[in-house]
């Protein structure tokens, strides 16, 4: 019998990043998008704490681009799921407070939808499985 470390780490990510690492991208994009959408129509006047909503979804986006990119690379799983699920939060907070479910013609909660399913892809036992078999092969090859 061979112990659980002779057994060599899977190379190919699961079938979850790869769809986790393309929603992670466009949320960061739908985000991006309406953060310069914010900062245009504010015609950078950013009174009262109004550099806020453009620059905690910037860097929320920012995050999560770089999430991605560690994912792929099975790094880390949680640089993706922390943003996404903190863009949940912030984008679900922002549609109920404001109310604007009902004049968004459905795109709102898509745009909801793509760090909604980021995350939960992220957070698979699948994926975390690979990313810490990965870190701990990673570990032992350094230890020697």
């Amino acid at each position: 019998m061979h112990a659980a470390s002779d057994v060599p780490v899977r190379r190919r990510p699961p079938v979850a990043v790869f769809f986790a690492v393309p929603l992670a991208v466009l949320s960061a994009l739908a985000v991006a998008l309406f953060a310069l959408l914010a900062l245009a129509f504010s015609n950078g006047s950013f009174d009262g704490g109004g550099w806020l909503v453009v620059a905690v979804p910037v860097l929320l986006s920012v995050w999560l681009l770089v999430g991605a990119l560690l994912l792929l690379l099975g790094r880390s799983w949680l640089a993706v799921f922390l943003p996404a699920a903190a863009l949940v939060a912030l984008l679900g907070w922002v549609i109920v407070a404001e109310g604007l479910i009902a004049d968004s013609d459905g795109l709102l909660p898509l745009i909801w939808a793509l760090p909604a399913g980021t995350a939960l892809l992220a957070a698979l036992p699948g994926v975390r499985g690979w990313v810490a078999a990965r870190r701990g092969a990673r570990l032992s090859a350094e230890r020697g």
